[in-house]
């Protein structure tokens, strides 16, 4: 049962990066607990899976798509889907990112540098 506290989001559709699990899964089922149809999007569609159906549990509507976000051609198919399956898009909420130890910038390497790049910037 949805249980909602204003409905702001109501018929809306919000589309969340990084939302299998964590933030991202916190955001999206407050999203749907609004009112909002989700679009959850991460490399984990297990965890994405899961975040589905919390949501589909809540009564709302959800679609759960394997999106790496440092990758534009993924982006913008995950994006062509959320249009395709719910004809807008009113929400992006884009969470996902990646911690990096503590460490001396000098002392990444450059192939994890452009993946911490591409992921918490460009995505």
């Amino acid at each position: 049962m949805l249980t909602r506290t204003n409905g702001e989001f109501t018929g809306k559709v919000a589309f969340v990066t990084g939302a299998a699990n964590g933030i991202g899964r916190a955001a999206a089922v407050a999203f749907a607990r609004e009112g909002a149809s989700l679009v959850v999007a991460d490399v984990s569609q297990e965890g994405n899976e899961v975040t589905a159906r919390m949501i589909e549990e809540l009564g709302a509507r959800a679609l759960a798509l394997r999106c790496d976000v440092a990758q534009a051609s993924d982006v913008e198919a995950a994006l062509n889907r959320t249009i395709e399956a719910f004809g807008r898009l009113d929400v992006a909420f884009n969470n996902a990112g990646i911690e990096q130890p503590v460490t001396a910038a000098a002392d990444i390497s450059e192939g994890e540098w452009d993946r911490i790049l591409g992921i918490n910037l460009r995505g």
